[in-house]
């Protein structure tokens, strides 16, 4: 690389690779989490980010280069991690939390990743790409934002089946049989 404007391409190519990879993944994070406002906020954010793929193709067009992704090893390793979790871990508050960790690492990359690029198309003077990458930066804090109040929710929770030592060592399929049974 020897100028700004191939460093601003080669940053909008490992992000166009980064969301693609994104919107393959979140699917399998939406059918895994188990708490209802998990599987919404992920499910949100996979419409989002398919529109974030969408928004890069106009970045690249602001730029003047061809809409092309240079494989993004950073989220790859990061979904990869992810994926691990749904393997390893049975469905229920855990896994949720570990899912949340795991996409909140992947948002604060992406974070990152917009703000290094929107840093660039400023100092190019690039307006119209600025502007594009700040609103995907925006929408990627908001998302974290989002993931933070489901995992507090979370532990509400889980606190709450610390405090009653009946349900914490009743399965949720249990407690529910329970509850069906006392009506």
């Amino acid at each position: 690389m020897e100028t700004l404007q191939e460093l601003l391409i080669a940053e909008i190519q490992d992000l166009y690779s980064a969301e693609k990879q994104l919107v393959k993944a979140l699917p399998k994070m939406v059918k895994g989490a188990k708490s209802p406002e998990l599987k919404k906020a992920i499910s949100a954010h996979l419409e989002e980010t398919k529109n974030q793929v969408a928004r890069l193709e106009q970045v690249f067009s602001a730029v003047g280069a061809k809409a092309k992704a240079k494989h993004c090893k950073g989220m790859e390793g990061l979904l990869a991690e992810g994926a691990e979790c749904l393997a390893e871990e049975s469905a229920g508050l855990l896994r949720d939390l570990q899912l949340i960790g795991a996409a909140q690492r992947v948002e604060h990359y992406e974070i990152a990743a917009y703000g290094t690029a929107r840093m660039i198309a400023e100092q190019l003077n690039n307006q119209e790409a600025a502007g594009l990458l700040d609103d995907t930066l925006s929408e990627e804090e908001e998302a974290d934002s989002k993931l933070s109040e489901v995992a507090a929710t979370l532990y509400a929770m889980l606190e709450d089946e610390k405090s009653d030592p009946e349900q914490e060592s009743m399965s949720r399929p249990a407690k529910k049989s329970r509850q069906a049974a006392a009506r």
